[in-house]
């Protein structure tokens, strides 16, 4: 085979034992992931806050039995503390620094925890904590796991689809 060129990339032919394989190595189109969006505050949102979204506007996200299914569709953890009708930075895939004030349960986050939305608004948890247990008996709707935690305010963004909770 011969290399090629096509759509501002060039194609160098490899086979790997029988199957014939194009290896693209030329000046082509490349992407960078985007780690956060903004939107407008739709609450007062402080840093570290999980939330999801209704149009344009970031609202803290809840996983209490009795809210709607909206409220637990978690998009990101904001980047940062905002007013109401402001501008705000949301983490959709990176590193989130999580205040005490934003823990349930827990004065700080544990490293090597799986973190989750909590029953309480804005917050996260850890799915047993002294509070009780992210389940339908406990008063929760939704179980969304939102990340891993890697020091005691630093949680890893990796949001989940919810898993309904029924009881």
């Amino acid at each position: 085979m011969t290399d090629r060129a096509i759509f501002n990339r060039r194609y160098t032919s490899f086979t790997p034992g029988s199957s014939p394989v194009w290896l693209v190595n030329g000046a082509g189109v490349t992407t960078t992931a985007v780690n956060t969006q903004q939107f407008t505050a739709g609450a007062v949102l402080l840093q570290g806050q999980p939330v999801y979204v209704s149009g344009t506007y970031a609202l803290p996200a809840i996983a209490a039995s009795g809210t709607d299914a909206a409220n637990f569709n978690v998009i990101g953890i904001t980047a940062e503390a905002a007013a109401l009708g402001s501008g705000v930075a949301v983490n959709l895939d990176d590193i989130a620094v999580i205040n005490d004030v934003n823990i349930t349960a827990d004065s700080a986050l544990i490293p090597g925890q799986y973190y989750y939305l909590s029953k309480y608004q804005g917050e996260v948890t850890r799915y047993s904590t002294a509070s009780g247990t992210v389940s339908a008996a406990d008063g929760y709707a939704a179980l969304v796991g939102l990340g891993l935690a890697l020091s005691t305010n630093e949680l890893q963004v990796e949001v989940e689809a919810p898993v309904t909770l029924y009881s």
